[in-house]
């Protein structure tokens, strides 16, 4: 009776946080939907499909560079991952492994178990145990959270008036926000250098790198995040003009709530996001044939090399199903004869 009462009580703080996330997802895309309805006001689908068809193939080359550029910063999450662990691996294995990783957890959502699986395949192979390529996923997590924190606050704090519009409050109150943000990662910063125990905060207590690896953690998060912005911003229309750190600012909360949507690749909660904040800076449609070119740049193009790559990797690997049915395949022939 004992056990099955403790065994209850465990499993409650489970059921509250599976309930919970399960709401708020319901309650985003419920919110999603509203706002598709609103945007859809003014959509014309030949506009899109116009505005895609009449892009200057020198803006899609350039978007496309800015993509490949934040892919390869974004490798560097691992890199920067292992290097703090004191693990050393070939680039060629870590760019790879961090490549397909990112790559199908961005499609497929839910990054911890996706992108941690993939890295499970490739860096198990390299000799790495399931305890470090759970930190690499944690390491990698938390340079993500700070670069979008730092990236967002600062285009708020340059460029409130698109963030201000979407959320009808008064600019110099975002810019307000902003600051104590960049404060406080500023002060996290501080105590990383000058402390090495454990910080407090309210019933929290964690552990700070030193702040030498957290500089360099909001320095890769962020020059990624700046340059994935860039490629869509680069993709609207010129009309648009909305500055690019104020699309900094939009982009960063429109990939925060994707994120905690849970909807793989945050597919329709991204786009909705942006286009309520671009709806006073231009025609729809072509914000949205901009969205639509991106998706398939940044989300579609990196989900298949990373498919052919990975089965390219199983296939020449003298490990895993491919090599296992080989195998078979031999014994086989082998009885056989």
């Amino acid at each position: 009776m004992d056990d099955k009462a403790v065994g209850g009580d465990a499993a409650k703080p489970n059921w509250i946080k599976r309930l919970t996330t399960l709401v708020t997802a319901l309650v985003l895309v419920g919110l999603v939907v509203l706002a598709i309805r609103h945007v859809a006001r003014d959509f014309h689908p030949a506009e899109v499909w116009a505005y895609v068809r009449l892009l200057p193939w020198a803006r899609v080359a350039q978007a496309a560079g800015l993509v490949a550029s934040a892919y390869l910063v974004m490798t560097l999450y691992d890199v920067s991952a292992l290097k703090y662990l004191g693990i050393k691996l070939p680039y060629r294995t870590v760019g790879f492994g961090s490549f397909a990783g990112y790559a199908i957890s961005n499609n497929v959502g839910f990054a911890v178990i996706s992108g941690g699986s993939v890295r499970y395949r490739v860096y198990s192979v390299a000799g790495l145990s399931a305890a470090d390529i759970a930190k690499i996923v944690v390491f990698s997590t938390t340079t993500f959270t700070l670069g979008i924190t730092f990236t967002g606050a600062l285009g708020v704090a340059i460029g409130p008036e698109v963030g201000a519009g979407l959320l009808n409050l008064p600019a110099w109150l975002l810019q307000g926000i902003a600051g104590l943000v960049l404060v406080g990662l500023g002060a996290m910063t501080v105590a990383a250098a000058v402390t090495h125990k454990p910080v407090r905060l309210w019933r929290w207590s964690f552990a700070l790198p030193s702040s030498g690896v957290m500089l360099s953690q909001i320095v890769i998060a962020s020059l990624e995040i700046l340059l994935s912005a860039a490629a869509l911003w680069t993709l609207l229309p010129p009309e648009t003009g909305v500055g690019f750190m104020e699309f900094t600012a939009l982009f960063c909360a429109g990939l925060a709530i994707a994120i905690v949507s849970h909807v793989p690749g945050g597919l329709g909660v991204f786009e909705t996001i942006l286009l309520l904040g671009l709806r006073d800076h231009g025609p729809a449609g072509g914000a949205i044939g901009a969205l639509l070119a991106y998706r398939f740049l940044y989300y579609v193009l990196p989900l298949v090399l990373a498919g052919i790559l990975l089965l390219t990797w199983e296939i020449r690997a003298d490990h895993g199903p491919v090599a296992a049915w080989r195998r078979w395949r031999a014994r086989k022939a082998g009885r056989s004869q």
